[in-house]
């Protein structure tokens, strides 16, 4: 009976080679959270393995601040380690190229949102201010931050948020900017109280269902952004401009594309090809942005503008004159309304819960575990410090609220992470990550050179547009690696059933099962999608993001345990290997039962 129950328990795992190498959860590699120099029997939390859903981060501790200092017991031993591991070995090529590379994947962003920000404020919120908020915001989140590899950065949600908070003002006749102090005063404060009573703890109920589909969102925002650019580009350029920024995108995409996949081929030496890879994107862009030279005066094409004077992007209509860079809370031309300082609670309660999802999603995302990472997060520190600094300076100078802003933090991670192409069963391969640069010099100096562009913006009108359209191309599309979403939705092309990789689910699990999960999953993305799209209600998009964990909790009723097992695992599984090639959908579960219950009989 003893060997019977043994056997149950590893019911959901084949003994075959993968199982062997990347069983979850037995490799040294794969365990975090361990301080460095402490032996595990002498921790105070249990430190499971990276594969758990619920690692000590998000357990809830029933103690006021006990998350909180949790996290800094846990982070912080890190400190020093966090900056010199950018160096060690070769990790500084990889480090000095993720910095390039990430340098126009955050500012890029910036402008864009910027200009938006300027168009729907009355100019009261503007480029200047949005690079500003981005700089300071991430050099603090660097040095602070329990996940520093998470990119602080304006986001589509906020920037709605912002717009229907601005509306809000004009009704209420009251001053906009100042009222933006005391929304960032409330907001701070509703913030550290969501840090100090582990509210964190709530995100364990988020599982790769709702992972993948934000992941996929992400890159498709990417992919999508860059074709609309270049389609705007036809409406308001010559056909030959056009055409040169079409020429210009694909043409960095391809070129990036191309460097990074080097170190997989055989030319010139290892080292070479390293360094060649590692600078892939950032060669890309200056290959591309020197040619763009060449038709510089001859061509009509658009060019990344940032203002060359550091200085508010407001004049005060009463004065004429530029605002100061601290806005007073008690009115700028008029005196603001005491009742007002109050009424703004309300709508920070809202941004509150806005920075929460925006922060914890993405640095869920980034710490699943098959980023590879092995150092502990912080997910109570993070919100902490966004409310202890972050979200009050951006209040008091008049900057737009930053947030954890998941493409940039996910492109981070790949840009420091070295993967293997693991071959699948069936056909196919899989990206495994090897190794992870876990530091904060990256981040820091990526958010350092975001503030030096308001000094040097000269430099930057010399980039021309297409060429950041290139890098959200590569954004996009190297982000789709290792999304099981994705894998599942690209079998509704492949009618051959026979065709099928090798995939658990797809061994395991029966093919309605299988497809049925998969269609409700784009359901909930065309609907987020939609959410995206939609400026008026895009506010509505992380709270919308949070539901969709009542809806993984109602597949209960639509999926057995075992096929839920599969299709949600928060690790990715060991594959079947080619001695089960014979099994059909489901087969192996049900032939291993068996095995166990003829066991248990005798």
């Amino acid at each position: 009976m003893a060997q019977a129950d043994t056997q149950k328990a590893e019911l959901s795992r084949q003994s075959s080679p993968w199982d062997r190498q990347y069983s979850p959860g037995v490799p040294p590699s794969l365990v975090r959270g361990i301080s460095p120099g402490v032996p595990m029997g002498e921790m105070d939390d249990p430190v499971p393995a990276r594969g758990s859903v619920l690692g000590p981060e998000l357990a809830w501790t029933g103690r006021f601040c006990g998350g909180l200092l949790a996290d800094m017991k846990r982070r912080y031993p890190y400190m020093l380690s966090d900056w010199t591991d950018a160096f060690k070995g070769r990790n500084g090529q990889i480090s000095v190229a993720a910095v390039l590379f990430l340098f126009f994947v955050v500012i890029s962003p910036a402008l864009a949102f910027g200009s938006l920000m300027s168009d729907s404020t009355d100019g009261q919120l503007g480029v200047v201010e949005t690079i500003l908020a981005t700089a300071i915001s991430g050099v603090l989140y660097s040095v602070l931050a329990g996940q520093p590899i998470c990119i602080m950065g304006a986001t589509g949600p906020e920037y709605a948020y912002t717009v229907v908070f601005f509306s809000l003002c004009k009704a209420l006749d009251i001053e906009f900017l100042p009222a933006r102090v005391w929304q960032g005063l409330w907001c701070s404060l509703f913030t550290v109280v969501l840090a100090m009573t582990d509210a964190s703890a709530a995100m364990s109920h988020f599982t790769r269902f709702v992972e993948d589909i934000f992941s996929l969102l992400i890159s498709l925002i990417f992919i999508v952004g860059a074709f609309q650019n270049l389609g705007k580009s036809f409406d308001k350029l010559s056909l030959e401009g056009a055409f040169l920024t079409a020429l210009l995108c694909f043409g960095t995409y391809l070129l990036a594309t191309w460097l990074r996949a080097m170190k997989r081929s055989t030319m010139t030496t290892p080292k070479i090809r390293d360094l060649i890879a590692n600078f892939g994107v950032a060669i890309s862009v200056l290959v591309f942005a020197g040619l763009a030279q060449i038709w510089r005066n001859d061509v009509d094409l658009e060019w990344l503008e940032v203002q060359g004077n550091f200085e508010p992007s407001w004049s005060n209509p009463a004065t004429g004159k530029v605002r100061s860079w601290v806005v007073s809370p008690f009115g700028i031309n008029k005196d603001f309304p005491v009742w007002a300082i109050f009424f703004c609670a309300i709508p920070a309660m809202g941004l509150a819960v806005l920075g929460f999802l925006d922060q914890n999603l993405t640095t869920i995302i980034v710490n699943r575990p098959a980023s590879g990472l092995k150092k502990p997060t912080g997910y109570h520190l993070d919100l902490f410090w966004c409310g202890v600094f972050i979200y009050p300076i951006c209040g008091f100078l008049g900057l737009p609220f930053t947030h954890n802003s998941t493409g940039p933090s996910l492109i981070h991670l790949m840009a420091l992470t070295t993967y293997d192409d693991i071959p699948v069963p069936g056909g196919g391969t899989r990206k495994v990550a090897s190794d992870v640069v876990e530091q904060r010099w990256t981040n820091f100096m990526v958010h350092v050179l975001c503030g030096a562009a308001l000094a040097f913006g000269s430099v930057l009108q010399y980039v021309p547009k297409a060429v950041t359209f290139g890098i959200f191309l590569v954004m996009g599309v190297a982000s789709l690696a290792g999304n099981q979403f994705f894998e599942r939705l690209w079998l509704w092309s492949v009618w051959d059933r026979s065709a099928y990789p090798r995939y658990r689910y797809v061994t395991r699990v029966p093919f309605s099962s299988l497809h049925l999960y998969t269609l409700i999953q784009f359901i909930c993305f065309a609907v987020l999608y939609t959410l995206t799209s939609i400026s008026a209600v895009a506010v509505v998009f992380p709270f919308f993001m949070a539901s969709l964990v009542f809806v993984r909790k109602s597949f209960v009723w639509l999926f057995t345990q075992e096929e839920l097992e599969e299709l949600d695992a928060h690790e990715d599984l060991p594959l079947d290997d080619d001695t089960d090639a014979s099994l059909k959908p489901g087969d192996a579960v049900k032939t291993e039962q068996k095995k166990i219950d003829d066991s248990s009989s005798v």
